[in-house]
């Protein structure tokens, strides 16, 4: 996979210490249409939709675990636990079909997609339509279907599926994921004319995601009910088994033959977690964080904080962002020496130029707490040590802390001054220090 660097209730280890499956456990009923690639045994498995997908490149599929569905054709897939409608799962979404989609040389504005539509049931005979954009009906082929440039939303086999990362880059930055990690991590629905939702986030495993929400009362697979030409929605907030039909007859290609639908997996959402919630866990836990706005980005490093100043983080990680940014980000919680720390982070920036949460005021002696660490915090004291030209020491008669700036830092020595940066601890000694970018962080108040 190539990189640019919650826990729900089937998460939890059940009554064996067996973590529960977050993948559809079983096949229904497969019922394929016609196509060339319905009596290959490589692509006529419907067991092949079970469990994990396996995944590879934005632009190169892996079509060695994927079921056809055939022209008009469908698979209905079922969940031991029922899936259910969190209002803390990433972006409202609550779970995620994959398939073998992928973008033509790259480009996320040219896409090969056998689009698919997806119902939804609570017993296996009631089924909800999960309204698309645009409905099956409307679709035209090879214009929505095959190689195309159209954009829509609510169909499966439209965003690629990728790879687990495994130990990438260098030793220094190693990022690995297990399959109930990365892939139930949703990606954001893609949106024509803004360029972030329609390339590819590096944070997920891809797949299309859906939210229960959105199920509609239907007349027939497919085709919506209506009354008095409105649409009535489903009001259900869970579902146990998933139908994925081939969306549109008759498509196809000129000497590739029908554009039908290839399926991989389904999985249930994992719940996102407030940063709080995150430093929580047990040294090792897997977090999913959608709400982290970044407060000092650093060299190597970037720290991240709650919109409501709760709880920070601080991350490991030679990526390029800026203060403003907000993000979802996932990786695993160390809190070596007294630290909260992600150092294996893959994340995707949402919105930039956001305003920073306001510093919280602490005196020097609270800033060993474990609630201070990693919050823009101002702080003051007497200068005590002017340091070598990277930091200088200050103190309050009792605690001290150092006063860190990648491109120096100077306060003279016996001055008093307040200093604006983000919490940090000294690996080994954990003494106290404030990291901070801009020279205006520092002020001095008197001599």
């Amino acid at each position: 996979m190539r990189i640019s660097t919650g826990i729900g209730p089937w998460f939890m280890l059940c009554a064996a210490g067996v973590l529960a499956n977050p993948f559809a456990d079983g096949v229904i009923s497969y019922n394929p249409g016609p196509g060339q690639f319905v009596n290959h045994p490589m692509f006529n498995d419907p067991a092949r939709c079970l469990g994990a997908p396996q995944g590879l490149y934005v632009d190169e599929p892996n079509n060695e675990s994927v079921t056809t569905l055939g022209d008009g054709g469908s698979i209905t897939l079922k969940f031991n636990e029922p899936v259910h409608d969190d209002p803390a799962n990433p972006y409202g979404l609550d779970f995620i079909v994959f398939s073998n989609a992928n973008f033509i040389g790259g480009d996320p504005y040219y896409r090969w997609q056998e689009l698919a539509f997806v119902e939804i049931s609570q017993d296996g005979s009631n089924w909800y339509l999960i309204m698309p954009s645009k409905l099956p009906a409307e679709l035209v082929g090879r214009m929505d279907t095959g190689q195309c440039r159209s954009t829509v939303s609510g169909y499966a086999e439209y965003t690629p599926t990728v790879g687990l990362p495994q130990d990438l880059a260098t030793p220094s930055f190693r990022v690995s994921r297990t399959e109930e990690e990365l892939y139930t991590v949703p990606e954001r629905p893609s949106v024509l004319g803004n360029d972030g939702l329609i390339d590819f986030d590096y944070v997920s495993g891809g797949g299309d995601a859906f939210d229960i929400a959105r199920a509609v009362v239907q007349s027939s697979p497919g085709v919506l009910a209506l009354d008095g030409g409105s649409v009535i929605p489903a009001g259900i907030d869970w579902f146990r088994y998933v139908r994925i039909t081939d969306a549109l007859f008759g498509d196809s290609l000129p000497q590739l033959g029908e554009i039908s639908a290839e399926i991989d997996a389904v999985s249930d959402v994992r719940p996102a977690l407030s940063i709080g919630e995150a430093k929580l866990l047990d040294e090792g836990g897997y977090a999913v964080i959608t709400d982290a706005v970044v407060t000092e980005a650093l060299y190597g490093k970037f720290f991240i904080e709650s919109p409501d100043r709760s709880a920070a983080f601080k991350v490991i990680s030679d990526a390029f962002v800026q203060s403003g940014d907000r993000m979802t980000i996932t990786g695993h919680i160390s809190k070596s020496g007294g630290a909260h720390m992600i150092a294996d982070p893959m994340f995707t920036v949402t919105s930039s130029g956001n305003d920073l949460p306001k510093p919280l005021g602490m005196p020097l002696r609270n800033l060993q707490l474990d609630m201070a660490y990693g919050l823009l915090l101002r702080t003051w004291g007497k200068v005590t040590d002017e340091g070598d030209g990277f930091y200088c020491t200050i103190s309050d008669g009792g605690s001290v802390a150092k006063l860190v700036r990648d491109y120096g830092v100077y306060a003279p020595l016996g001055s008093y001054v307040a200093a604006t940066g983000a919490c940090d601890r000294e690996e080994v000694t954990g003494e106290v220090i404030i990291r901070f970018s801009d020279p205006g962080s520092i002020r001095q108040v008197s001599n």
